[in-house]
């Protein structure tokens, strides 16, 4: 026997339908939906700890965050998806915001890097270039300094580091330095690594800038040191030196790194186990 069902009970069942589906949709972030992060829950957490998050942030966001609902909060806030990023699996985002700035334009890119298993985010960095190539780096240096003086506190006194370094006077040069470092014993080979990284040139020195703070020099690169905990957070403030030919297109970065909290989430990775074949 053949059920006839009317066409206006077939028309109305399927806007509902497609309603339903368009409503599920409008529910799924852009980002959940895009390659390189979809493969992540955005609710997954660290589990709470002394170590499960850094103190300090960028743009409100901490290092041991989920990089997928983080990028999300940062596209929400009205950033732009500047790439996304890796090798087999992708393991960094970037994202842009951009503002007026003297007579051209301001682009701020956050980079989050992220542990490729669980997606929790073990680096952030923040990028500065402006658009025109008659606004000098110089300006921007002094401007995102003096923001993050405002947000984190003044960064290393080149009193401190002679201090620490046993220098009377003058420069401190950087492998001086690293060798009197006293970070927590169970980091300490993850800050030694950092700061050998940072040591592009065996002549880097820590030297006097005209505020009293210290300047690293290392090669053409200049850098600002905050750290916190005995070096449990290290945030650097780099740049190329102003005169160097390509020092607007390297922009100005402030980078944050937790030793601490990027040991957590290497520690949470999934275990891989090789495929044994009995042929």
């Amino acid at each position: 026997m053949k059920i006839k069902i009317p066409k206006r009970f077939l028309l109305v069942s399927y806007l509902s339908l497609a309603g339903s589906g368009l409503a599920h949709a409008a529910d799924v972030h852009p980002l959940e939906q895009t390659t390189g992060l979809k493969r992540f829950d955005a609710t997954q957490r660290l589990t709470i700890s002394q170590d499960s998050r850094s103190t300090l942030d960028i743009k409100s966001l901490y290092i041991g965050d989920n990089a997928l609902a983080s990028a999300m909060s940062l596209y929400d806030q009205g950033a732009k998806l500047h790439h996304i990023a890796g090798s087999t699996r992708s393991d960094k985002v970037r994202l842009s915001f951009y503002q007026p700035y003297q007579n051209s334009r301001l682009e701020q890119r956050l980079e989050l890097n992220f542990n490729k298993f669980n997606g929790f985010i073990t680096k952030i960095s923040s990028l500065y270039t402006v658009e025109s190539a008659y606004v000098g780096i110089k300006d921007v240096l002094n401007d995102v300094l003096t923001s993050a003086i405002a947000k984190y506190g003044n960064p290393l006194s080149i009193e401190s580091a002679r201090q620490q370094a046993g220098v009377q006077q003058g420069d401190v040069p950087l492998n001086r330095y690293i060798k009197t470092l006293e970070p927590r014993v169970d980091i300490a080979a993850q800050v030694t690594d950092y700061f050998q990284d940072l040591r592009v040139s065996l002549s880097a020195k820590l030297v006097n800038d005209d505020k009293g703070y210290a300047l690293l020099h290392s090669g053409f690169n200049r850098c600002y040191i905050w750290q916190t905990q005995s070096y449990n957070e290290i945030l650097t403030l780099c740049s190329f030196d102003p005169a160097a030919a390509n020092a607007a297109n390297r922009g100005v970065e402030l980078s944050l790194v937790d030793f601490a909290v990027q040991k957590k989430i290497a520690a949470t990775e999934k275990i891989n186990s090789e495929l044994s074949l009995t042929l």
